[in-house]
């Protein structure tokens, strides 16, 4: 027999045992099933039961021990002054016999876990609703956690589906208009060329959150975004997409400046993504009349690219997150048609080349981002 000191550190034990059991449970599945199981082990009870309450605040059984499937599974009843009643029915126990606690998230009741007590125990102990409790507690805790985290990869996974999914059409739809623009442009008139060209400009900018979204399911369920790091002239492909911007957007003045050697081991068409996402921002979020500048300078053994506008200060709070997704450079700015993965995606591409990435936003300085990475690939061994 042991004693109350014992009987007590014993408890508090295989509580902790169960509180971890939980914290680790992956599925909502299998925080239920531990939850049910673990309070019947900890009160020595043959039955428990938990309750989850639904978009209309109705309980239903999502979890049961030592009770039938064919009990349980009928069960759906609101919260009300009559559940205790028919729970003390469905578990087969008089009321003394009878503890439930509420499982509580965010100050709000969302659920009940529930015991059959054995003979001779009473739910007026406190030491039996201390136990179940903390299992309660810590189950609707896990259960929250793993919501959240289902949530976000079913998310994440039909981001990818869809995204996969629309890129032939916007493609379709891309390349009719572009074909009609350069083949029937001397038999529309005026207005079918403007409709045709907003066609074609919408389905543009459809296309590259599309691009965007399946980088983003890449980067976070794929492992990271892959790069193949060969040889080659980095200043030659960062004048080539300024050249490109030059050409969209003749009233801006861009500036291209390097110094040392510019060659190195990269991935050129994502490093093309990186540079072409970074003075995409800058031609968007700086000031007009001021100039774009984008610098290359080779530091040792490491690669830099910083690209610089003028305009109003990113605030100091929005840098702290500004390369998570669904984040904006600006978040105020009421022009910006994207969907916030820009820097999320050119912040994977440059540690994809063993790299990193900065950002610093003055009134006197302006903003200025900045790529750092390896001059030469690692050799795998």
């Amino acid at each position: 027999m042991l004693r109350p000191d014992e009987q007590r550190l014993q408890q508090f034990r295989r509580l902790t045992e169960v509180s971890r059991a939980l914290t680790y449970a992956i599925t909502s599945e299998e925080v239920l099933r531990l939850a049910t199981e673990r309070a019947a082990e900890l009160l020595e009870t043959p039955k428990s039961i938990l309750l989850l309450t639904d978009d209309e605040g109705a309980l239903s059984v999502r979890a049961s021990f030592g009770l039938g499937e064919d009990v349980t599974r009928r069960y759906h009843e609101p919260l009300n002054e009559t559940l205790i009643n028919q729970l003390q029915q469905l578990l087969g126990v008089p009321p003394e016999r009878f503890l439930g606690v509420p499982m509580v998230v965010g100050g709000e009741v969302t659920g009940l876990l529930a015991v059959a007590l054995p003979p001779g125990a009473s739910s007026s102990s406190p030491e039996h609703e201390w136990l179940l409790s903390a299992v309660a507690d810590q189950a609707a805790v896990s259960l929250e956690k793993t919501r959240l985290e289902e949530r976000g990869k079913f998310r994440d996974r039909l981001i990818g589906i869809v995204s996969h999914d629309l890129r032939t059409p916007i493609g379709v739809i891309l390349m009719g208009a572009s074909m009609l623009l350069e083949t029937e442009v001397n038999h529309l008139d005026a207005n079918a060329l403007k409709v045709l060209s907003r066609i074609r400009s919408s389905a543009e900018r459809a296309s590259r959150m599309i691009i965007d979204l399946l980088d983003y399911t890449q980067a976070h369920l794929g492992g990271g975004i892959r790069v193949e790091r060969k040889p080659g002239d980095v200043h030659l492909l960062v004048r080539q997409v300024v050249m490109d911007f030059e050409a969209a957007y003749p009233d801006r003045d861009f500036e291209v400046v390097h110094e040392g050697d510019p060659h190195a081991d990269f991935d050129a068409d994502r490093m093309a993504q990186v540079v072409g996402n970074l003075v995409s921002n800058a031609v968007q979020y700086g000031a007009a009349g001021t100039p774009v500048r984008v610098a290359l300078r080779a530091q040792g053994e490491s690669v830099l690219i910083s690209v610089q506008n003028r305009g109003r200060v990113i605030p100091p709070e929005h840098l702290l997150n500004i390369f998570e997704p669904m984040q904006q450079v600006d978040p105020h700015a009421s022009h910006s048609r994207s969907v916030g993965l820009g820097l999320y995606i050119v912040d994977n591409i440059v540690s994809a080349h063993g790299g990193d990435i900065a950002v610093e936003s003055t009134e006197r300085e302006g903003t200025t981002f900045t790529i750092r990475f390896p001059r030469r690939a690692a050799v795998s061994r």
